[in-house]
């Protein structure tokens, strides 16, 4: 019986051991906390965020923007996968775009507080996709540009063309 009670007792240190994260970065910045208090009030307010953009100086969907309607001001921060802030900006912050060309696919979080012009909060966040290439098994259906938007949201179609698949 000791016998049994011992192998049991290696056997669950192992399965715990075989269990725990070889992985300890954080995990990505999520929407607990944000706040949306417009249920039932009839504030028509709204956030438009892009999901994607690309960087390439042709004019088209360079940075990343937020659109909105019926909103007094915003706070929005974008982070990288390791929860670091590479941005925070405001309505009156033009837009964001990598300080340096990246010729490549990153993906990024946004996170945006709003007071809408009624004084209510909303709250918004998400993935982001800079793009300047796409993989091969991309869901192309997660990515809304700022070229796509329409009064009823992100509707409209891209004219952004892909030529260029990442390896």
């Amino acid at each position: 019986m000791k016998k049994i009670d011992f192998m049991l007792c290696i056997a669950a240190v192992l399965l715990f051991n075989a269990c725990s994260k070889s992985n300890n970065r954080p995990a990505p910045v999520n929407c607990d906390n944000l706040i949306t208090d417009t249920t039932g009030t009839n504030d028509n307010a709204a956030i438009f965020a892009v999901t994607a953009f690309t960087p390439n100086g042709d004019g088209l969907n360079d940075m990343y923007r937020i659109n909105t309607l019926d909103i007094a001001s915003y706070t929005v921060s974008l982070y990288d996968d390791n929860n670091n802030v590479v941005f925070t900006g405001t309505q009156s912050t033009l837009g964001w775009g990598p300080s340096v060309a990246i010729n490549a696919y990153a993906k990024y979080y946004y996170r945006i507080q709003a007071t809408t012009n009624s004084s209510h909060q909303i709250g918004l966040c998400g993935n982001l996709y800079l793009l300047n290439c796409v993989p091969a098994n991309a869901d192309r259906t997660l990515f809304h540009f700022e070229d796509q938007l329409t009064q009823n949201g992100f509707t409209g179609v891209t004219s952004e063309a892909f030529t260029t698949t990442c390896n």
